[in-house]
This record gives C-alpha cells, structure tokens and sequence, in this order.
C-alpha cells in the first residue's frame, strides 16, 4: 500500500516510517508543521491530491501535555480541526481511503481503580486540556465513521518511549539525568513522582501496531471497530524505570525530588487492556522494558 502519514516528522511517525517500509509499503511522509498546516483545508486536500495514498495514518498533532495547557486553544484548533480537514479531505475524493488516528490514552483521566486495566469502554473522564483536545479528536473521527461509512480506526495509545523521543517525557528525561550524574561523579538523580504506575511500551511496538490496524483497515478485517487500546497490559513504577536507568548506565543513583518536577494530580496507576488489538491483529509487545531503556541510553549517550 501507498501510505500517507502526517506527523513523520515527530517521535512515532519516523519509527512508523520505518515499520512500513520494512513491511514492504511504500510510506509517504507528509511535510512538517513549517511547511504544512495541517488546519488549512485547501493545503490538506492539496496533499491528498498530490500523493493520493492507499491509506492515511494521521499522526500530526500537539502530542506533549504540557504544551497543551501552556496553550489549550491551540491543541485543540490542531487535534480536532487537522482531523476535521482531514476527513473533510477523504470524504471529497473519489475512492475511499482508510485512515488510522493517533489517539491517546489521555482521554481516560484519572481513572478509577476499579476500572483498571482499561478497556475502551472505561469512563472517559479527562479534565486536561489535552485529553480534552484528544477526546475531541476521536469524537469527530468516530462520528464520520458511522455517519458517512469511513473506514475510520482511533489507536488509544498508552505511554511509549523510546530513541528520539523528546527530552520533557519520563523515560528520556529521566535517563538524561542519569547520565548528566555519572558525568558528574555524584550519585544524585533529580526526580519527581517515583511510585506512579504507568504502561510504559515501546515506540516500535507502537509503530508495529499502527501499521497492523492500517492493514486490517484496509483489507476490512477491523469491521466495525472505531476505537483500539495501544498497550502492554503491565503498569511499572517510576522508581523501577529510574533503578533499571542507573542498573544499565553503572550508577548507584540515589534519587533526590525535586518540587519543580512533582505533578500534584498524578493519577498513581494507568493500566491498559489491549485484548481488542491482539483479538483483531494478533499484536503483543514483542520488546521488554529492558531493551527499550538500554536503547534510549545508548541513543542519548551517542548524540
């Protein structure tokens, strides 16, 4: 398949990139924020028209929560309305173009305990401005799937890292502190909230998963479903993230919080059923946390 995906530029959509190519499609990657707006309507159907895909995986967007509360209006104008342009976009061309959304397991909240580990029909009760932009997003998909009969599919990802991931997230943030103290011959690692739980995969088993949904969207094995959990099933603590950082990079760390990095409304665990992904495309996790932190070290350290 010709594959369009939007956000290439980004942490996911160069891995994803990758996971096509090797899978034998031919992926095409949408220019850049600096070049396309992905808001604009006439530069979307531009694109369509241009490099008319099989398939479209559409990974643009505000990604990092922080960002969004720095300024909700513009999470919100670029989740919900690229996605509306976008799928304005499909529904006006002349063949009919599967499409995978990028979604997030932002829209959960904080959840309650009894609801883990979430499925897709936990209660969706995010108060965060970017939940509430993702939620939107995958409202508007959904709803122009049943309405106009678009093979629409949203992947609720959980937390993924990896290398090349930006410096703000967990993993990488934690793992530049690591080195930055053995570079320093101290054993203090900086550190905010350790005893939160988090499903933490990798990017590539993410990148492996979209590609699966976009083949079984395109060859109708998904049917009806619209929404699909991206997870490991397993929630780790953040301190056994920061001992396996320090285990690989041969430090003694000893963790000292910092203020600046506590989140006062942390949810203490996110956990997520991925039971729908491995029914339909028989997706697992294929690498363990282990790995994924040695590699994010090593890509840190070679940089």
């Amino acid at each position: 398949m010709r594959i369009l995906v939007t956000g290439a530029t980004g942490f996911v959509g160069r891995w994803l990139i990758r996971e096509l190519e090797a899978a034998g499609h031919e992926a095409v990657a949408a220019p850049g924020s600096a070049v396309l707006d992905i808001t604009d309507a006439d530069a979307v159907a531009s694109l369509l028209a241009d490099t008319r895909p099989d398939a479209v995986a559409h990974l643009a967007g505000v990604s990092h929560g922080p960002d969004a509360t720095r300024d909700p209006e513009h999470a919100l104008a670029v989740n919900l309305g690229g996605t509306e342009r976008l799928i304005a976009a499909l529904a006006s061309t002349d063949r009919p173009i599967p499409l995978l959304v990028a979604g997030s397991s932002e829209v959960y909240g904080r959840p309650r305990p009894e609801d883990l580990p979430l499925t897709e029909a936990a209660p969706t009760l995010t108060d965060q401005p970017y939940g509430r932009s993702k939620l939107a997003q995958e409202r508007v998909a959904v709803a122009a799937a049943d309405r106009h009969g678009l093979a629409i599919v949203v992947a609720r990802s959980f937390n993924h890292t990896g290398p090349g991931q930006r410096a703000e997230f967990v993993a990488p943030a934690l793992a530049r502190r690591v080195l930055a103290a053995r570079a320093a011959g101290t054993h203090e690692v900086p550190v905010g909230n350790l005893d939160v739980r988090r499903d933490l995969g990798d990017v590539r088993d993410v990148a492996r998963a979209y590609r699966l949904l976009l083949e079984g969207l395109a060859d109708g094995a998904l049917g009806s479903t619209r929404v699909v959990n991206v997870a490991t099933g397993r929630a780790v603590a953040i301190r056994d993230v920061l001992s396996i950082l320090c285990r690989l990079a041969g430090l003694e760390g000893q963790p000292v919080v910092d203020p600046a990095l506590v989140r006062p409304d942390d949810p203490p665990e996110i956990v997520g059923d991925a039971s729908r992904l491995r029914a339909l495309t028989g997706w697992v996790p294929s690498i363990d946390l282990e790995r994924t932190l040695a590699d994010l070290l090593a890509s840190i350290g070679s940089a």
